[in-house]
């Protein structure tokens, strides 16, 4: 005799993540946890959840402990206020899904339509629905109720409980579309793992002669499953535990189909089994898991490879068929080779993590048995919180997988204290790591690895002997980090120094790029460090010759030099002589003729002659002269004045002239009309 399990049993996604995160919980110390009402419709769950610290009430005012979990079916907004009211604070665990139908219902019912929900008006989930429509939604379980609500000329949006059966959604809908309705807008809000459960349920039924569902009697998604076991006209027990079994069922029996509600633990399915075995047994039973020894959901086997195709590798485990497993299920590294993993004729051990796909053969998992071995490991490495070595294998969405003899996951925001742009490039090395989270579950398997812990550790230790030994006067080799308009900070070992753009040399410098550039090893002088602030100045001319030194002899008075006109003023002109070293060209000094603006006679980048007329190396001024260098053009002779009349006159300081001037007395002439 067989006994075949449904592929879609047991935990959904939210029940399953309710449970972890009210596990989590205690394990951080935050227990003992509250929720309000019961976290899973399975009460031998709900009682091992008790022992742990998680209690339920049915009452908001009869919860005295500090947190609340907020269960998969969700609340309406008031309920959400009430707990804050309280003084509690909450974790909501509401199911994604349900958190879906609630959004829907909820604009919907703000844009003006009568929002009708397809489910138990009486079941928590729906109670919440019909709170984020403020009230106004109406719930409707049997077609006929459907049909005596007046919806002509209105806006209908339809939902549904995410439990409910697909072919009563259906009918609803097809009955509203023949309607009169001003707009229908239909949401199919069945939850996906809820049809397939369903759909899996209805077709094993039709194979087997007894059908066992598992679940709470309580658990509305259990009932709907025994409901449609029973539609398929198959004998159908409902069991919450191994304790409800009969051995009369089985009597002549020769298949057992076993599928379980969303509702359902995995122990309490193994229980199931394991009692089924123990009954049928004696019966001379077949098990109807394809092997010798009786297996689980989960459990590991050694088997050997006997055929190796493009999707998938063939394992024989020792029963009436061979075992697959997917090619994404061998390795977890990116496009395995298979030939480098497995050959025909190896024996490997595999996990089991699917009891019978579409073809009837068993699903298994290499990676994930791989995994299983390196747990014990691993988990004591994360209490310990010890260094990991692992090599970066892939880049996914996100971040990288690492080989740590199971699946790693490091997010990007991981990798590095700064940000990384290019997540490819950690592929193919090694770093090390340390494990920041650890779910060894293999439903939910979670390792998370940091290397950015370890940096900022390093960190910050660097910075704190950085600290405790840096001092003004000292010369430190540090890299470029950033660059900005007024410097460039540097990094020397964990503490960041500010470069100053006016510390960058004794020469003007227009921009900090035309100095230095991100990634540059430099050595800088240390002008002050306050660590109280978290400052340090640095300066890079301080290690250079000052130019100004012994200017008097480097540039001595009367020496004629070359230089650059670098720029311009409204009394004269500035040549750079040497890097750092300008001297002033007076407007005055630019030529013998009258200059009115300096940029008539010179431009910024003209190269010229100049005279050192005056060094000032304390005041760092330096007088030039380009006129010295030039010939002073003759001064030309006036023409003789017409001889005047007699009269009589003033007299003047001009003496009288003459044809018989002499030179002197020509020249003394001219130079008092210059001055005049």
């Amino acid at each position: 005799m067989e006994i075949l399990l449904a592929p879609n049993s047991g935990f959904c996604f939210g029940v399953r993540a309710a449970i972890n995160k009210g596990e989590k919980l205690i394990e951080e110390g935050k227990g003992p946890i509250a929720t309000l009402g019961p976290l899973i419709h399975n009460p031998q769950e709900v009682a091992r959840l008790k022992d742990l610290g998680i209690t339920s009430y049915d009452d908001l005012d009869a919860i005295g402990e500090k947190n609340v979990l907020i269960r998969t079916h969700g609340v309406a907004p008031s309920v959400y206020q009430e707990i804050e009211q309280h003084g509690h604070n909450y974790f909501d665990c509401t199911c994604p899904k349900v958190k879906k139908v609630q959004q829907i219902a909820q604009k919907h019912a703000e844009d003006g339509y009568q929002v009708l929900i397809l489910g138990d008006c009486n079941h928590p989930e729906v109670m919440a629905i019909v709170g984020w429509t403020n009230n106004t939604a109406i719930v409707f379980k049997e077609l006929d109720e459907l049909k005596r609500l007046s919806l002509d000329g209105k806006k209908v949006c339809l939902v549904s409980q995410t439990t409910e059966k697909i072919e009563r959604f259906n009918s609803a809908v097809a009955y509203l579309e023949g309607l009169e309705l001003d707009e229908l807008a239909v949401h199919n809000t069945i939850c996906a793992a809820t049809r397939d459960r369903q759909s899996d349920a209805s077709t094993l039924a039709k194979q087997v002669d007894l059908m066992i569902v598992i679940g709470g009697y309580n658990s509305a998604n259990t009932c709907k499953l025994v409901s449609i076991c029973k539609d398929t006209g198959v004998a159908t027990k409902h069991v919450e535990s191994a304790k409800d079994l009969e051995d009369s069922w089985f009597s002549g029996i020769n298949k057992i189909g076993l599928t379980a509600g969303a509702s359902t633990p995995d122990w309490i399915i193994r229980e199931v089994i394991d009692k089924m075995e123990e009954l049928t047994m004696e019966q001379g039973l077949e098990q109807g898991y394809g092997t010798l020894e009786p297996l689980n959901l989960y459990d590991i086997v050694t088997g050997t490879v006997v055929k190796i195709n493009s999707d998938e590798v063939m394992v024989d485990v020792g029963g009436k068929s061979e075992g697959v497993i997917p090619i994404k299920e061998l390795s977890f590294q990116k496009d395995p080779d298979v030939e480098d993993i497995v050959k025909v004729g190896d024996e490997i051990q595999v996990m089991v993590i699917k009891m019978e796909n579409n073809e009837g053969h068993m699903v298994l998992s290499k990676k994930r048995a791989d995994q299983e071995k390196a747990m014990d490991e691993l988990q004591e490495k994360f209490e310990n919180g010890d260094v990991i070595e692992a090599k970066v294998v892939s880049d996914v969405k996100g971040g990288v997988i690492v080989d740590i003899g199971a699946r790693g996951f490091v997010p990007a925001s991981h990798l590095d204290t700064k940000y990384v742009d290019d997540i490819k490039s950690f592929v193919g090395n090694t770093y090390r790591f340390k494990i920041i989270e650890f779910d060894p579950n293999p439903e939910n398997r979670k390792i998370i690895l940091s290397r950015r812990v370890l940096l900022e550790e390093e960190e910050k230790e660097a910075r704190e002997q950085l600290w405790d030994k840096i001092e003004e006067g000292q010369v430190l080799k540090g890299r470029v980090q950033r660059i900005a308009n007024f410097g460039a900070f540097v990094d020397l070992g964990g503490v960041d120094g500010l470069l100053h753009i006016s510390e960058m040399g004794w020469g003007r410098v227009k921009q900090p790029t035309d100095v230095v550039n991100v990634g540059d090893e430099i050595e800088v002088y240390v002008l002050s460090a306050d660590r109280e602030k978290g400052k340090i100045s640095l300066s890079l001319k301080k290690l250079i010759e000052n130019p100004w030194d012994n200017a008097e002899e480097k540039f001595p008075v009367g020496s004629v030099l070359k230089g650059k006109v670098v720029r311009i003023a409204p009394f004269g002109a500035f040549v750079s002589l040497a890097d750092g070293v300008d001297g002033l060209v007076h407007i005055s000094q630019i030529s013998w003729e009258h200059v009115d603006k300096v940029e008539d006679a010179l431009s910024i980048g003209q190269e010229v002659d100049v005279k050192v007329l005056e060094v000032d190396g304390d005041r760092k001024r330096i007088s030039l002269s380009i006129k010295d260098l030039k010939e002073r053009p003759a001064v030309e002779k006036p023409a003789a004045p017409a001889k005047p009349k007699r009269q009589s006159k003033p007299k003047s300081d001009i003496p009288e002239v003459n044809e018989e001037l002499s030179n002197d007395a020509f020249a003394q002439l001219a130079d008092l009309i210059e001055n005049n």
